[in-house]
């Protein structure tokens, strides 16, 4: 993560969850997590290895924290937003299902893969598929 503006505690510092990458399950969407802020000025640059739990911490000011994140990803991991929707709906909605996914309407454990939180297929598509977001399962 390059830092454009300052990163710091106050205005949402990306957060981070000290030797999660050495856990062997996956973040509890239900549980608390001890973490950490990266707080940094503007022009430092903060490398992780991807398996350590993080992210966006609140901004509680009225300006806005910038930062270019660069990741390198094997081929079968995606951002977690779907930003790669190019292809025109109507003609989606021709296609397969599994083409669908292919092109990335679906979403990897309630989590990767979503349009405003919520699977892209019932956003684009107007389907309904009935995937639980992490996000749904907290309101229980």
């Amino acid at each position: 993560m390059w830092a454009i503006t300052d990163f710091t505690e106050e205005n949402g510092a990306t957060r981070l969850v000290p030797g999660s990458h050495r856990r062997d399950e996956p973040p509890n969407p239900l549980e608390r997590y001890d973490t950490i802020p990266a707080e940094m000025p503007r022009g430092s640059v903060l490398v992780w290895v991807g398996s350590l739990w993080h992210g966006g911490g609140a901004n509680h000011t009225d300006r806005r924290r910038v930062g270019i994140a660069m990741n390198y990803c094997a081929g079968y991991i995606r951002q977690q937003e779907n930003q790669q929707l190019g292809v025109p709906a109507a003609l989606v909605k021709t296609f397969p299902r599994r083409l669908q996914e292919l092109i990335g309407y679906s979403v990897y454990n309630g989590l990767v893969g979503h349009i405003d939180k919520q699977h892209p297929a019932k956003v684009v598509l107007a389907g309904d598929e009935g995937v639980d977001m992490v996000w749904d399962l907290l309101r229980v």
